[in-house]
């Protein structure tokens, strides 16, 4: 009793202390985190990984070229990831499953892919209009700067170890409307159809070629709909994926009956004519998609909002709860589609300084409520707990190589970016059978990291039998009662601070003359198996 009452005591004390001044890896762990496992791929890294709340690798795979840009764990233990050139499946323990290059049949992947429950997978794929296309589609000659840029989803099947077979399509341009050419087939009253896409909508700063710019596609299963953002257009938009590629290019079919039109948009009614620049909520935005069934805000959308206001002053994340009636219709009032507000927001600083990410980024509503949002040009996830204080922060130090602790910005800003990270939680089906005892940091060392281990030691431990010393310590040298043999032994100050290490001990006496007098803590390893004591250095 006595010494559970002690092991508490530590615990609690090196809960409420400071961490240290790292600038990579572990930033800060709370007890308000959720207890998860990470996955993140650095922009200029081959590799992914998977770290717990410590910041210790859980698992890595090593790809064939970097990201472009997101990877998602699956439930069967493989790990998808899109690559510059190859998509590629690898299972739990790095070994290539499938592999292919899209751009052997003309397809250019950018941002984010999306895998389905029947293993499918959707991505997002960049197609070029070309300037005499745009015209005969009616877009104002005005506004045409060169080709055009613009998207459609296409999933496909993988088949055998290095094959696809294409099984749906939705394109963009089949869902547009304009007011300008008269004699193109699309010719309508923009402000009547708010499913369709005004082809000739701009604002001040808009680049034409990047008309639209979409950035992430998301799924939800129940509804068979997918989500996606369009970052230049301010908008986000769901479409029915019950429909055939034949229904998907039309306005009818689907179980919607709505074929490939939209069935609900959000961020900036201006685009189809029912709000004014001042009704506008998003700007810029990255990463819309479902909060997962089962989370605390399951059912909600949540969104990076990157440059929120359009003032380039702070970045939000939100949630976002779209109105459905019993028949899965989306709701509008005043030819707007609902909701009229954010259901939750949060901008704020980080470190002393405002959040500003203007580039990329992402957010996920984790099972507690917890939020997570990565800011991809400081490589940087921080989580925020219900009182929306900061719960865990880690900073990613791999890039085109492996920093150090105590990088400077001007050393890693930029090469250790990420699009974004997500939190697993530890009961995940992928994890089940699988090996997840931590391993090593990705860095070189980390207090943070250290004491996090600690904490973990203390209310976690599993005693390595018979150990025992005597304490207060004298004579600068730790006594065991017994002789160790290939056993590590580590010492930490009072606020975690590592301070020493020894691999492999053997003996009974530990020499410590260099501690000065007070209390430490020694933590000894052997196996699987560990123990914590709080020594008296007198």
């Amino acid at each position: 009793m006595k010494l559970n009452y002690l092991l508490f005591f530590f615990y609690f004390f090196l809960s409420t202390i400071f961490f240290g001044q790292e600038t990579l890896g572990l930033l800060q762990n709370e007890t308000s985190a959720f207890d998860g496992y990470t996955l993140f791929t650095p922009e200029k890294d081959t590799s992914v990984y998977l770290i717990n709340n410590c910041g210790n690798v859980i698992n890595t795979w090593t790809f064939s070229d970097n990201p472009a840009l997101t990877c998602y764990l699956l439930e069967n233990g493989n790990l998808l990831r899109a690559g510059k050139q190859n998509l590629e499946i690898r299972d739990w323990d790095d070994n290539l499953v499938w592999q292919f290059n899209l751009s052997t049949i003309n397809l250019k992947q950018h941002h984010d892919i999306e895998p389905l429950p029947n293993g499918n997978i959707l991505c997002l794929i960049k197609e070029v209009v070309s300037e005499a296309e745009q015209i005969n589609l009616g877009k104002n000659p005005d506004l045409v700067d060169g080709d055009f840029r613009s998207e459609k989803i296409i999933e496909f099947q993988p088949v055998g170890i290095d094959q696809i077979n294409i099984v749906w399509e939705w394109r963009f341009l089949d869902h547009i409307i304009q007011d300008f050419d008269s004699n193109a087939a699309n010719y309508g009253d923009v402000a009547a159809h708010p499913e369709l896409l005004d082809f000739n909508y701009e604002d001040y700063n808009m680049i034409h070629s990047d008309w639209i710019h979409m950035n992430s596609v998301a799924y939800n299963a129940d509804l068979d709909h997918i989500i996606m953002s369009a970052k230049s257009l301010g908008e986000i938009y769901i479409i029915d994926h019950s429909t055939t590629t034949a229904e998907a290019s039309g306005q009818t079919g689907g179980n919607s009956g709505n074929g490939g039109d939209f069935l609900w948009r959000w961020g900036n009614p201006e685009v189809y004519r029912q709000g004014l620049p001042s009704d506008r909520k998003l700007y810029e935005q990255h990463d819309a998609k479902w909060v997962t069934n089962g989370y605390l805000n399951e059912g909600k959308i949540s969104i990076f909002n990157n440059d929120q206001d359009g003032t380039q002053t702070h970045s939000s994340i939100h949630l976002i709860t779209p109105e459905l009636d019993t028949n899965n219709n989306y709701q509008l009032v005043n030819n707007t589609y609902l909701p009229s507000d954010y259901f939750w927001s949060w901008s704020g600083n980080i470190l002393g300084e405002t959040v500003l990410e203007l580039k990329k980024s992402g957010v996920q509503s984790l099972p507690n409520g917890n939020m997570i949002f990565c800011e991809t040009s400081k490589g940087r996830l921080t989580e925020l707990d219900l009182d929306n204080n900061v719960a865990w922060m880690y900073r990613n130090p791999a890039g085109s190589e492996i920093y150090n602790q105590y990088a400077t910005d001007s050393e890693i800003v930029g090469d250790n970016s990420m699009f974004r990270g997500e939190k697993y939680p530890k009961d995940y089906t992928a994890f089940i059978g699988r090996d997840v005892t931590p391993g090593s940091i990705i860095e070189d060392i980390n207090n943070n990291s250290e004491q996090c281990n600690i904490n973990l030691s203390i209310t976690n431990v599993t005693h390595i039998e018979e150990i025992s010393i005597n304490n207060p310590i004298y004579n600068n040298t730790v006594h065991f009662h017994q002789s160790l043999e290939s056993t590590n032994i580590t010492i930490y100050d009072v606020t975690g601070k590592l301070l020493n290490k020894f691999q492999s001990f053997y003996g009974k006496n530990l020499n410590i003359s260099y501690l000065n007098t007070g209390l430490y803590f020694l933590k000894i390893e052997k196996g699987s198996k560990q123990q914590v004591f709080k020594i008296i250095v007198q």
